[in-house]
């Protein structure tokens, strides 16, 4: 797992990252045909921020880690402490997401030295960050998430692990260990295996049918 440190957050960087966030809180809206995509994508953008809860707390946090890779910290503080009382959401100055993020509602807690994908999806009361288990020493790096990763309600995500893409965590799952890419881990402590998508299981049941008969 690389410590390299992540490029700095410029505002042409911070811009794309809240495109890639509209994206996804409004795909739900477009899809069902709340909102028409003809429309200017500014009208978008402020279509989410006053129709769905946490796209708001996703803005400050851009903001946030902006104003911190500005040399303005202060100000950076202020974001988070305010994106915690609005919303529950605590995200330290050293997590970065190079993609889209998406956050349910609320209740959550990432610190430490964590990368985030793109389009990862964190549901309630969830923590990504560091780990004091006492079979492992202390360390201020987190978890590194991949692309399309899906985070169910109240999992913990702990320590220097990898998580790769196309990855779904169980609810109330808490995972201390690398998942491959393609997997779903659940448990406590998690174990993973390969997720097998609904096309799949039809096709097995149309196999077994076949076998069958």
């Amino acid at each position: 797992m690389s410590h390299v440190p992540p490029p700095r957050a410029t505002w042409r960087e911070t811009r794309r990252l809240i495109g890639l966030d509209v994206d996804l809180f409004g795909e739900w809206a477009i899809t069902f045909g709340a909102f028409k995509p003809s429309r200017p994508r500014w009208m978008l953008f402020f279509y989410v921020l006053f129709t769905t809860h946490m796209f708001a707390a996703v803005l400050i946090y851009r903001l946030q880690i902006f104003l911190f890779d500005a040399g303005l910290r202060p100000l950076a503080t202020l974001l988070s402490r305010l994106n915690h009382s609005l919303f529950g959401v605590t995200i330290g100055h050293h997590t970065r997401s190079s993609g889209g993020l998406y956050i349910a509602h609320g209740h959550v807690v990432v610190d430490g030295v964590v990368r985030l994908g793109h389009n990862v999806q964190i549901a309630p009361f969830s923590t990504i960050g560091l780990t004091n288990s006492e079979s492992k020493d202390f360390d201020l790096i987190g978890p590194t998430i991949g692309d399309h990763v899906n985070i169910g309600t109240g999992a913990r995500l702990l320590g220097p692990i990898h998580i790769g893409d196309h990855v779904k965590i169980g609810a109330n799952s808490v995972v201390i260990h690398d998942v491959p890419s393609g997997h779903t881990a659940v448990g406590a402590p998690a174990r993973s295996f390969p997720t097998v998508t609904r096309a799949e299981r039809e096709a097995r049941k149309r196999n077994d049918g076949a076998g069958t008969a």
